[in-house]
């Protein structure tokens, strides 16, 4: 039996391939599906230091803005306004050259506490901690 390549170009390198994109992160779907946060979480992929903390901080908030646009609801405002104002926060704050943890753990925090509960979301919240963690060397 022979294994099946992928077409030329189109490359899957850890996550779920859904129509030529890759998911990365929790997956469920269907009926009765559920996701499990935290358990076996291999921590963030990338740069590390504040720019993964960035990278996932631009990841969440351009979601969260997607998912506002394109299913109003799904996320109460409040929380949604909540989360998008500590991640701009977050963006402030890895921009400079020492971020602080204070600030950050407080903003992460926020995120977490708006967007956990919103399926779709919460891979990438996951994600947040993950890289806040590594940066201020919590496990």
């Amino acid at each position: 039996m022979t294994e099946k390549q992928p077409p030329a170009g189109n490359r899957n390198d850890g996550g779920v391939q859904v129509v030529g994109s890759t998911v990365r992160g929790h997956v469920a779907g269907g009926r009765g599906a559920t996701v499990s946060i935290g358990a076996g979480a291999a921590g963030p992929q990338g740069p590390g230091g504040p720019e993964q903390l960035r990278v996932e901080a631009r990841a969440l908030r351009a979601a969260l803005a997607r998912l506002r646009a394109e299913q109003p609801g799904a996320v109460p405002e409040e929380d949604a306004e909540d989360a998008d104002a500590a991640l701009a926060g977050i963006l402030d704050e890895t921009a400079l050259d020492e971020p602080r943890e204070g600030p950050l753990r407080r903003r992460v925090g926020t995120v977490a506490d708006a967007l956990r509960t919103v399926a779709v979301l919460a891979a990438a919240v996951s994600g947040l901690e993950a890289a806040f963690a590594a940066l201020f060397g919590q496990t």
